[in-house]
């Protein structure tokens, strides 16, 4: 009769035990199930411990058939081919699509105002000169402003900057990513190289020529 009780009590210890157990299943897979999120917040702020990659290389804009450049505060896209203005180093912000902009030969880097207007700064440490790179359907390349979302890099068919706020993702706010002249890579063909033949090895070969294939029928 003494044992009864006992009995009694181990449904619940069995219970607890899972209970318990459940507890530490959950624990442990609650930071799994939020790593996504945790992804996307870092991605919101710079990565100041990792190396910066940089890259060099030119924006082609749709629009004006020509290549984004940086004067100083002046910005346009009106840079040739290979030309020195033309040429833009980006530098990464996080381990995610936000970059900077900078003019190789100015040292200035693309910026946007409160006013949506494009301007360069000769320091880039603001959110104002931050841009996250978008890919659009195309295969161009969109840079949308991440202090101000929704607002773009654009320029009208002359090659001057649109106002942000009076435009929409299109032609106007679409790049094409293209190597400098200097780092294209061009296949070395080899040259032609003429073969001198002796005066008996052309014999032979004149002779093999008019030789009949079946010289007995």
């Amino acid at each position: 009769m003494r044992c009864l009780p006992l009995l009694r009590l181990v449904p619940l210890m069995l219970q607890a035990v899972l209970w318990i157990a459940d507890l530490q299943v959950s624990s442990v897979a609650s930071p799994l199930h939020d790593f996504g999120r945790h992804v996307e917040e870092e991605m919101e702020e710079s990565d100041n411990t990792s190396r910066r990659y940089i890259r060099n290389y030119q924006l082609y804009s749709r629009s004006s058939r020509k290549h984004l450049q940086i004067f100083g505060k002046r910005v346009d896209a009106l840079g040739e081919d290979g030309s020195e203005n033309a040429e833009v180093i980006v530098e990464t912000d996080t381990f995610g699509s936000r970059v900077r902009i900078k003019g190789a030969s100015s040292g200035f880097y693309l910026c946007m105002n409160a006013r949506g207007k494009l301007i360069g700064k000769r320091r880039g440490k603001s959110r104002t000169c931050l841009w996250k790179e978008l890919i659009d359907e195309n295969k161009w390349t969109a840079f949308e402003s991440v202090e101000f979302p929704g607002w773009n890099v654009a320029f009208n068919r002359r090659g001057r900057p649109r106002r942000a706020t009076m435009i929409k993702r299109g032609k106007e706010t679409q790049f094409m990513k293209r190597l400098l002249p200097r780092d294209k890579v061009t296949p070395n063909k080899p040259e032609f190289d003429f073969s001198h033949l002796t005066t008996q090895v052309q014999h032979r070969r004149r002779h093999s020529q008019h030789t009949p294939l079946y010289p007995y029928q």
